[in-house]
């Protein structure tokens, strides 16, 4: 295949959000063109995508080699850094990619979003200021990051004239999808709330993310087979003792970052977000002891206490490491995980560790499907995007709690996020008298907790505890049809299972 057909090729692999096969084919490129910077960033982004930061790392190295006047190169760097975990570094590239190309609106756009996460809001609205005066055209980038920022500032008209400004121009369906997904968030904030559903469903389709249910459903099905309560207490535990790691679960926009912020909250505990080492972990047993790549660890008669103790030590490692670059003392009695997907993990996460405690986060499953479709999220969560797939996640992921707790007999503290809300004292003292601290008033105030926060709900946490989010799927009644029949074809009634 010629250079020009490769590049092709890559770019509507990009454009699926196919970073395995566009990286695959810039990496051909690069081959053919040893001088060109443009396929090494692009490489670098697929690494990134894919989680490979240090691959990412040296594929830009190389690029700044080659063209260290390129800004995209430091904004890439900033970007992987970001994910690293690593705000200032990711701070550091985005300056550095600015002092290139001042008011660059891709490092302008990054540099937004970290320093949005760190809770600098008036730096980050300095920032987009003085790159709007520079700029000459609609832009993309810049409308999205300052509608990040503006329900907090109090800027929603002005992000919604800006962003209705940009979607008017020629831009990639990935462009436009982002925009819109930004567009709903304010036109819900204005009380608009058919228009936002409607924005959102068109930037869903634009996003043409897929999921293969048949296939998790398949590996559901396995994993409820082989984990039964012969085989889970068959299993010698890893002896691993420690009860510092605290494991918050449930599906994504269920109310686990809240959780985790009322927790860290504490002056004996802290937060370090999403930790991915329970999922690699448990992945990676899978395929060492012969089985095929899953969802799920559906292995146990092969699980022994030597191989645990291994695993529990690597994903103490792993948590030590974040609490690191996340400036958290890693001493600290409890130090929250609040990966949503680790539900799937509960046997493991018990046989590491058999006195972590565990809290399951639940919110009314129409309320929860709503928050996903209207997030847009990255990565692999495709599921997200159809509301009758989502339906059926959430039922499944009930069933997979439920087995752990009555089936397999693992303690889990089952907070409902509607209660939290509704007498957040009463719910705070029992959460914490489960995970084994002391009352402390600082819980109540958790939203004055001045830390790094890099999931979705960065900007909620911030707030006081607020009822609004209750119920909101009936606003969005007649456009939630395919969620209900979802609900239907899982056997699974919102108001009894939930």
């Amino acid at each position: 295949m010629d250079p020009q057909s490769l590049f092709a090729e890559a770019q509507r692999a990009l454009a699926d959000s196919d970073w395995s096969k566009a990286g695959e084919l810039l990496e051909r490129l690069s081959k053919i063109d040893k001088k060109n910077a443009r396929h090494l960033i692009g490489m670098g982004f697929c690494a990134t995508r894919l989680g490979k930061l240090d691959a990412a790392r040296e594929h830009l190295a190389r690029a700044i080699k080659l063209s260290p006047m390129n800004p995209e190169a430091y904004v890439q760097l900033g970007h992987i850094e970001n994910a690293d975990m690593c705000a200032n570094k990711a701070v550091d590239q985005f300056r550095r990619a600015l002092m290139v190309k001042p008011h660059y609106p891709p490092a302008v756009s990054g540099l937004v979003n970290v320093l949005r996460k760190q809770g600098e809001y008036d730096e980050s609205t300095a920032v987009l200021e003085k790159a709007y005066a520079k700029a000459k055209a609609p832009d993309a980038q810049l409308a999205e990051a300052l509608a990040t920022i503006a329900i907090r500032q109090g800027r929603q008209a002005e992000a919604i004239e800006r962003l209705d400004e940009t979607l008017a121009c020629e831009l990639s369906a990935p462009e436009r999808s982002v925009l819109l997904y930004r567009l709903a968030e304010l036109l819900n904030d204005a009380g608009k709330y058919i228009e936002a559903f409607d924005a959102v469903a068109e930037g869903a389709k634009l996003r043409r993310m897929t999921w293969d249910m048949p296939g998790y459903e398949a590996q559901l099905a396995e994993y409820f087979r082989v984990w039964t309560r012969e085989s889970f207490e068959s299993i010698e535990h890893s002896g691993n003792s420690s009860e510092r790691p605290l494991f918050v679960l449930g599906v994504p926009r269920s109310g686990t970052s809240l959780v985790e912020q009322i927790i860290a909250s504490h002056p004996q505990a802290a937060g370090v977000g999403e930790l991915p080492a329970t999922v690699r972990i448990a992945a990676q047993l899978q395929l060492q002891l012969g089985g095929s790549p899953s969802a799920f660890m559906s292995r146990p008669e092969f699980l022994r206490g030597p191989l645990l103790a291994e695993a529990a030590q690597k994903y103490l490692d792993s948590l030590y490491e974040l609490a690191g670059k996340l400036g958290v003392d890693p001493n600290q009695e409890r130090i929250v995980d609040k990966l949503p997907h680790a539900y799937a993990h509960l046997p493991l996460i018990r046989l590491m560790f058999p006195n972590a405690r565990i809290v399951h986060v639940t919110r009314d499953p129409r309320d929860t499907a709503v928050s996903c479709f209207f997030q847009g999220f990255d990565g692999p969560l495709g599921y997200t995007f159809d509301l009758e797939k989502m339906a059926r996640m959430i039922a499944h992921e009930r069933a997979i709690v439920r087995h752990a707790t009555e089936v397999l007999g693992i303690e889990v503290l089952s907070l409902r996020y509607e209660k939290l809300v509704a007498e957040p004292e009463k719910q705070i003292r029992g959460l914490l008298e489960h995970v084994g601290l002391p009352f402390h008033e600082n819980c109540l105030v958790f939203h004055q907790t001045r830390r790094m926060v890099v999931t979705a709900s960065t900007d909620q946490v911030r707030r006081p505890m607020y009822s609004g989010s209750v119920s909101r799927w009936r606003r969005f009644e007649g456009r939630l049809g395919p969620l209900h029949e979802g609900f239907r074809a899982a056997g699974f009634d919102p108001d009894r299972d939930a």
